[in-house]
């Protein structure tokens, strides 16, 4: 009996030990707590009913999605030259008819000129379209002595044409068949083009060190003309179940971007962001935000302003 008393006494010994050996963590003092919401305070921003009712405010969801990684290059639109032809005489004379002008429409078959020629023994030489298409291009007028293989027009097929975009060297390994590209031209800005990479260039230039790739278009309604230059991007790679956010969000102050989380409907929380990739007006974020925060878009400048505004009013 006494044995037993003796074990347990020891085991509470022990016990009571081990407990006091035990490190309590120190309660945070209570105005290291006030400082760190003090400090949180400092960067929301709250607005009232009545500011709300005279500034737009929209916010959106930050989502997971997908980006794709693009390179950029100059380029020119240029006829098809697999849907172009050129119209020629296989006799020498004189071009005595031309039946169609620039623009106009032709069949394979219709007689687009006659050539007066002394072989046909006063029998005119009838020039056909060989293909379907319009006029691109006018070399010869009536009554002009012509040779052989003398080019009196040019047919091409308007509704598809290339985009010829000049990639840099450095570039080439990231380029295949098949890849979607976007571009601009002058004459509709703001307005995005498509098109798909058809084939890419067997030699680089040696001056501008550029590999030439062609990229086919639909110009079905026929706005974009040979010649126009146009800035181009074409999708290489993408990026797969990342955080996106538009780049109407995003703010700069000092050296950091931030945007603003929306909290409630009228109080906004300044965030510290960083960003990854950027494309067409959508933004990669790779740290300060998670999926479903409301990020402000439509009045982030504003909220910035007020913010600016409360830290000159503090100093």
């Amino acid at each position: 009996m006494k044995s037993s008393l003796l074990s347990t006494g020891a085991a509470l010994a022990l016990l009571l030990t081990l407990n006091g050996c035990e490190k309590k963590e120190p309660a945070k003092p209570a105005t290291e707590a006030k400082a760190d919401a003090k400090k949180h305070e400092e960067n929301v921003v709250t607005l009232t009913k009545e500011n709300l009712a005279r500034v737009a405010v929209k916010t959106e969801p930050v989502i997971r999605g997908s980006l794709e990684m693009v390179l950029k290059a100059v380029g020119r639109v240029g006829e098809n030259l697999n849907k172009t032809a050129k119209v020629t005489t296989t006799l020498e004379g004189r071009l005595i008819k031309l039946n169609f002008d620039l623009n106009d429409q032709v069949k394979v078959g219709d007689v687009v000129g006659l050539v007066q020629t002394p072989e046909l023994l006063g029998k005119a030489l009838e020039l056909k379209a060989p293909i379907d298409g319009k006029i691109t291009d006018r070399k010869s007028t009536v009554g002009e002595l012509i040779g052989k293989e003398t080019e009196v027009y040019t047919i091409s097929d308007p509704t598809d044409l290339w985009v010829l975009a000049e990639v840099k060297e450095r570039d080439i390994g990231a380029l295949k068949v098949g890849q979607e590209s976007t571009f601009t031209v002058l004459p509709y800005p703001g307005e995005t083009f498509q098109g798909k990479v058809v084939l890419l260039g067997n030699r680089v230039e040696a001056q501008s060190r550029t590999l030439e790739v062609r990229i086919e278009v639909n110009n079905s309604d026929g706005r974009l003309k040979p010649g126009m230059f146009a800035d181009v991007e074409i999708a290489t790679t993408a990026l797969n179940d990342v955080l996106i956010i538009s780049d109407e969000a995003l703010q700069s102050m000092d050296d950091d971007q931030v945007v603003f989380v929306a909290q409630s409907d009228t109080r906004f929380e300044k965030r510290i962001v960083k960003v990854g990739l950027e494309r067409r007006g959508r933004v990669q974020i790779t740290e300060g935000l998670k999926a479903g925060d409301k990020v402000v878009t439509t009045g982030s400048f504003i909220l910035k302003s007020e913010l600016l505004k409360g830290e000159l009013g503090e100093e």
